[in-house]
């Protein structure tokens, strides 16, 4: 998996948000994928749309996704990056994440599995 091919996927990843459009996220994910994000129980199939149309709901309305590091094993390629989400011109929530890409029977690459944390403290109780 290339370098290009990982900001490509970022990138469509940012314009879904930008456009408000959960359907373009959920496009990048693979049909078996999961999505573990925090205080949840794993999301597939059409969970993983609603889970992002519920992000953007909330007023996220854009973000950064960088890359760290990328490993390719044969049909798998895991991402480790940072993040950011904004709302309103503002950066409301940083953290980190990893992505386990599987390489579709086309040769194409999907998001297979995807976690992530916010590096930022958890309220206070």
């Amino acid at each position: 998996m290339s370098r290009s091919e990982i900001d490509a996927l970022n990138a469509t990843f940012v314009q879904g948000l930008e456009q408000r459009d959960a359907g373009k996220i959920a496009s990048l994910y693979a049909p078996d994928a999961q999505l573990l994000p925090p205080g949840s129980p794993p999301l597939t199939g059409a969970a993983i749309e609603q889970f992002w149309q519920n992000f953007m709901d909330s007023g996220i309305d854009g973000g950064v996704l960088k890359s760290l590091s990328v490993e390719e094993h044969g049909d798998r390629a895991i991402e480790v990056g940072h993040y950011e989400a904004h709302a309103g011109g503002q950066v409301v929530g940083t953290g980190n994440y990893v992505v386990v890409h599987h390489r579709q029977s086309d040769g194409t690459w999907k998001l297979g599995i995807d976690i992530f944390n916010s590096d930022r403290p958890a309220p206070e109780a």
